[in-house]
This record gives structure tokens, C-alpha cells and sequence, in this order.
């Protein structure tokens, strides 16, 4: 079906909608109406707002639970007091043809008033939600038609290749749920270590330049002998370990934009030593927004950690297509 004959059909359907809602309206909103002036004797004025209050109450929790269906909250709020709208509609309606001595088949045609209303809209409104949801992508593909006849004569053949579709498209989910979760764990161990690492920049006529300071990691010394000749290299060790922090000059272009005085304060440090190469890489690019990809790499080095900016510029760049967009809440 073309773009034209779609949208030709839509507006038929939209219009048959309007005229099946408008009818059933029509007679609901009637019955309350008459109920409520002729045997209430109700005000007009009153009457007119009674009898549409249930239906256009309905219809607006009807709209709301919608909203709710795009959006990471529950909808089951706004979907019970629309359902508890209808029922009461229904329920009064019901109540007026026994009033009136209409019998079963009038309480059945006033009662099923709101009922036909409600209904025709929710099913237009769920098709046009889940046709949204289509073009953006987030409705699954359909799996592969296996007829009747297949099943009874090649049934665990049908069987195996149905699983392994719906096991490929697992893995596939699996793997993205993967990739957010490395991401998460190089946060987390941010967040968990202590803070000995800090970034200054500073600005001027020169190159700009990005310095780290490092802490010292601890020597490791073979075991000492016997032989107290050897104590030398154990306290060359201790003076080791004892020296200040080492510090770390990556030079890099000068900006323009850059001001001069401009400072940033790492807030955590970062045990590269737990962390894979891709993940040491988001790391230091969030320790280090403004750093190109060379000076990651050469950020890097330091840590034991070899790589190059081809490479950083890979990671990032999958970092960022792989990025998990916010969900939505369920269609209750």
C-alpha cells in the first residue's frame, strides 16, 4: 500500500470513528440527560454537564493513560479511573431503562452506549500508538511464519529453528545490555576510589598543555637474601615508595575559546588496573572531556595501558551509538 491509499484509509477510519463515537455518545449522554431532569428534576443547566460528565471523564483518562504509555511511568492510574468511569456511565444508563420499564433489550441498548464509545476509541488510538512505536523502531520483527502442515511433519526441526531465531535476536540484546554495563562499571569504579589524581589547564601565548598528577606505584623488589650487603637496594626501594607523586605533561593545541585561569578538579581516581583497555579509555575520556584521542592515548601509557588514537576514536565513537536510550513505559 502507497504513502496516498494509507493516508486515504486513515481518514475514512477516523471518520467512521467520530460517527460510531458520536452516535453512542448521543445516546448515552441522552439517557443521563432525561434521568436527570425527568426524574430528578434537575436544573437544565445541570443536567446538560451530568450527562456528558462520565463519558468526556472517561475519554479524558483514556487520553492520559496514553501519555503514560510513552513515558517510563505506569499508566494503570488513569487506566482504572477510566475503566471506573465507564462501568458507572454503563451502570446508570442500565438504571434508567429499568426505571423507565424498558426491559432487558433497552438496558442492554442504553447500557452498551459508553461501552461502544470507549472501545472504539481505544482501538483506534492503540493502533496509532503502536504504528508510532513502529517507525521508531521499537517494535520487534515478526518471526518467521511456519504453517500447521510444517509442524506436524518436521516438529522438532520447526522447534530448533524457531529457537534459534529468538535466541539470535536475544544475543543481540544481550550484547547491547553488555556494552551499557561496561560503561556503568568504569563510572562506579570512579565514584568508588579514593581522590589522588588532579587535571589543571592552563592557557597562554603557548601550546596548551593538560598535566596529571599520578600516584607512584609501589615498586616490587625480589626477596631479600640473607646477606646483609644487600640492605642498599631496600632502602633505595623505601625512598621509593616515599617519593612525591610523579607528574605527567601532555601537550596539547591551544584553543581560542580557552579563557585563561580555567581549572578542572578531578573528582575521583581510577583503578585502570581493574579495568579493561575499552573501558580505561571512557574513563580517562570522562576524567578528560576536553582531551583529543592522541592525548588519551598518551594519558594512558603511564597506566600500563598501550593504545593509539585510532583506536580511542573507535571506542568513543562506539560508546556513543551504543548509548541506551530511555525507555518507555509499558501499554497497560
Amino acid at each position: 500500500m502507497n504513502e496516498n491509499d494509507r493516508s486515504g484509509t486513515d481518514k475514512l477510519i477516523r471518520a467512521v470513528l467520530f460517527l460510531v463515537m458520536g452516535a453512542a455518545l448521543t445516546v448515552g449522554t441522552w439517557s443521563i440527560y432525561t434521568l436527570l431532569t425527568a426524574k430528578f428534576h434537575a436544573p437544565k443547566e445541570v443536567a446538560v454537564f451530568g450527562a456528558g460528565m462520565f463519558d468526556i471523564a472517561a475519554l479524558f483518562f483514556a487520553l492520559l493513560s496514553q501519555r503514560y504509555a510513552t513515558s517510563p511511568d505506569s499508566g494503570l492510574a488513569p487506566r482504572l479511573a477510566m475503566l471506573a468511569m465507564v462501568s458507572t456511565s454503563s451502570w446508570v444508563n442500565w438504571t434508567h431503562a429499568q426505571m423507565e420499564d424498558w426491559g432487558l433489550v433497552g438496558g442492554v441498548i442504553l447500557a452498551a452506549a459508553p461501552v461502544i464509545a470507549e472501545l472504539s476509541f481505544e482501538m483506534w488510538h492503540r493502533y496509532e500508538h503502536r504504528e508510532a512505536l513502529r517507525r521508531q523502531g521499537r517494535v520487534p520483527g515478526a518471526l518467521p511464519v511456519i504453517g500447521g502442515l510444517t509442524w506436524i511433519l518436521f516438529p522438532g526441526r520447526s522447534h530448533r529453528v524457531m529457537r534459534r531465531t529468538v535466541g539470535a535476536r536475544l544475543s543481540i540484546i544481550d550484547k547491547q545490555a553488555d556494552t551499557a554495563a561496561s560503561a556503568d562499571d568504569a563510572h562506579h569504579v570512579e565514584r568508588i576510589t579514593q581522590p589522588h589524581q588532579s587535571i589543571a589547564a592552563s592557557h597562554g601565548n603557548e601550546a596548551q598543555q593538560i598535566v596529571i598528577t599520578l600516584q607512584q606505584p609501589q615498586p616490587i623488589t625480589a626477596a631479600r637474601r640473607p646477606d646483609t650487603a644487600h640492605d642498599a637496594p631496600s632502602e633505595v626501594a623505601r625512598q621509593r615508595r616515599d617519593a612525591p607523586p610523579r607528574i605527567i605533561t601532555v601537550p596539547q593545541p591551544a584553543s581560542a575559546a580557552a579563557s585563561s585561569g580555567d581549572a578542572v578538579e578531578a573528582p575521583r581516581d581510577i583503578d585502570f588496573a581493574e579495568l579493561s583497555t575499552a573501558a580505561a579509555v571512557r574513563a580517562m575520556r570522562d576524567a578528560l572531556p576536553e582531551a583529543t584521542a592522541q592525548q588519551i592515548a598518551d594519558a594512558l601509557a603511564p597506566h600500563g595501558i598501550t593504545t593509539n588514537a585510532s583506536y580511542v576514536r573507535t571506542v568513543l565513537s562506539r560508546a556513543s551509538s551504543a548509548a541506551p536510550q530511555q525507555g518507555t513505559g509499558g501499554y497497560l
